[in-house]
C-alpha cells in the first residue's frame, strides 16, 4: 500500500517554503530521503503553529515559536 502525503501549507506566504517540513512531507521526502528528514526534527527546538511539526531550526516551520 501507498502511503498518501499530507497537503501542505498552501496559505504560507514564505519565499523559503519549500524548506518547510510541511512542504517536505507533502513531496514524500520523509519516505525517500529518511535520515536527512530524521536528522531534521530530532531534538526539535521549534513548533510550528500551523501544522503542529516539530523540528530542530524554525527555518524549517512555517509559524516557528520556540520550545
Amino acid at each position: 500500500m501507498v502511503e498518501k502525503c499530507p497537503e501542505h501549507n498552501a496559505e504560507c506566504g514564505s519565499p523559503q517554503h519549500k524548506e518547510h517540513l510541511c512542504y517536505f512531507v507533502s513531496q514524500g521526502f520523509h519516505l525517500s530521503n529518511e535520515q536527512e528528514y530524521k536528522w531534521m526534527v530530532e531534538n526539535p527546538q521549534y513548533k510550528c503553529q500551523h501544522c503542529r511539526r516539530e523540528a530542530r531550526c524554525e527555518t524549517n516551520l512555517c509559524k516557528p515559536v520556540k520550545l
